[in-house]
């Protein structure tokens, strides 16, 4: 749930446009020192880093970049090399103790973001929204 939450998170932030002042993308990026503690490369492995690399060009303070990191290597996992399979463990659990280990505030914080940006659009409404009738 908690890797599904950050999916949805970075699909929907990947909508904002830079240019158009965006609030959520502000929002976003303004929690990048509680929830990183500094530039998110450092705290990653040497191997994993070269990986992401090989793609596109990340900013390692950006929030929306780690969360596009953690949402394309989820998504590609079957074709990670087995040597970054092995680092970032199996998914779900696995993976998401690999992020959560690094970054403990990550998720609260981004959690907090979107309730306070998104929380009424349709694609969030199973994160916050009670089963008890």
């Amino acid at each position: 749930m908690r890797l599904s939450f950050l999916r949805d998170t970075s699909d929907r932030v990947e909508l904002e446009d830079r240019e158009t002042d965006s609030d959520l993308l502000k929002a976003l990026e303004s929690i990048g020192q509680v929830a990183l503690g500094g530039k998110w490369d450092e705290k990653m492995e040497p191997a994993f880093i070269t990986n992401i690399g090989h793609y596109r060009r990340y900013k390692f303070d950006s929030v929306r970049d780690l969360l596009r990191v953690m949402r394309n290597k989820l998504n590609h996992y079957r074709e990670l090399p087995k040597q970054i399979q092995v680092l970032v463990g199996p998914v779900p659990e696995g993976y998401d103790s690999y992020f959560a280990s690094r970054f403990p505030r990550l998720f609260i914080e981004v959690y907090k973001v979107v309730y306070r940006h998104c929380m009424e659009e349709e694609c969030f409404q199973k994160y916050f929204k009670s089963n008890v009738d």
